[in-house]
């Protein structure tokens, strides 16, 4: 059986324009898309998120 992959949501934020050129110039330097940089500096956060949050914590 194909492994299933979870289900995905999109979200949104609001910068101001400076700030998105600047995030626009480092994913450019490093040829990966906008989204790709943003999944790479939020995945370090959401695993202490699961980490603090997962069942065997709550001992």
């Amino acid at each position: 059986m194909p492994k299933q992959t979870e289900l995905r949501k999109q979200i949104s934020i609001f910068l101001p324009i400076s700030d998105w050129r600047l995030l626009r110039q480092a994913a450019a330097e490093r040829q990966i898309p906008i989204t790709e940089l943003c999944r790479e500096w939020i995945r370090p956060g959401l695993e202490q998120l699961q980490f603090e949050t997962s069942p065997q914590r709550s001992t």
